[in-house]
Formats: structure tokens, C-alpha cells, sequence
């Protein structure tokens, strides 16, 4: 599949996915600086928060952006997270982003910055991603 089909399809997902849950709270949306699949790029993604106390899940599916040989590449990931939310301090957790033909584990934390924006930082084997989550 081309990547311009690829960009496609998940842009319709996301827009059906969004238009369903908007007037939901729990909606999240990031945009990160990731190094991801042995490239540096951008990470455009959407999912839901699924709360129960102050634990979260949150599924998760976006777009990897990155140049390779001066062409630009877009690449689908999906994520799943569960995290903890330690009240004036932090939300901790751990999640798995698959993307390719690999699932790669990692250590999540986001950081307050607004009342429904976080700062949020993503660290693994061969997975890193910085940047800011939105949740409506």
C-alpha cells in the first residue's frame, strides 16, 4: 500500500474515530519528535483514554512522518498504554507501539502543562518520542 493510501485510510479512521468520541471525555491527541523505526520523524497521533480511578488505558494510532533520501515516508504505528496518574505530580506507565513487523515496549510519563495538555515523553529499546498530549 502506498503511503499516500496508507495517509489516506488513517486520516478517514481518524475522522470517523474522532467525529464518535469528540463529545466523550477522554479523547487524546499528541504530536511528538520521535526516533522510531531506525528513523527521526514526527509522530501525529489519536486514541482514547479509558479511566477507572487513576488508572488510564489508552489506545492509540497514528502517522510516522520521517525523510528517507529526500523523499518523505509515512508509516502507521499503534500504540497501547496503561498508566498511573499520581495526583500533582506525574501520569507513569509503560506501553507497546507496534509498527512494521515489531512491537517495541517502552516507559511513558506526562507532565501537566495546562489543565488538558501534557508534556509527555516516550523511552524504549530502539524507541524514543518527546512532545505534547491533548485531552478532551
Amino acid at each position: 500500500m502506498s503511503a499516500f493510501k496508507s495517509a489516506a485510510l488513517l486520516g478517514a479512521l481518524f475522522a470517523s474515530t474522532f467525529t464518535v468520541a469528540a463529545s466523550a471525555q477522554g479523547v487524546a491527541i499528541e504530536g511528538n519528535l520521535a526516533r522510531a523505526q531506525g528513523h527521526w520523524g514526527g509522530e501525529l497521533g489519536a486514541g482514547y483514554g479509558l479511566r477507572a480511578g487513576p488508572i488510564t488505558l489508552r489506545p492509540i494510532g497514528g502517522l510516522l512522518i520521517h525523510s528517507d533520501n529526500d523523499e518523505r515516508e509515512v508509516k502507521l504505528y499503534a500504540k497501547a498504554e496503561a498508566t498511573v496518574t499520581i495526583p500533582a505530580l506525574a501520569e507513569l506507565g509503560a506501553g507497546a507501539r507496534i509498527s512494521g513487523d515489531r512491537t517495541r515496549i517502552y516507559g511513558t510519563a506526562a507532565f501537566d502543562l495546562l489543565p488538558k495538555l501534557k508534556l509527555k515523553g516516550n523511552l524504549g529499546d530502539g524507541y524514543a518520542a518527546i512532545g505534547i498530549m491533548g485531552q478532551f
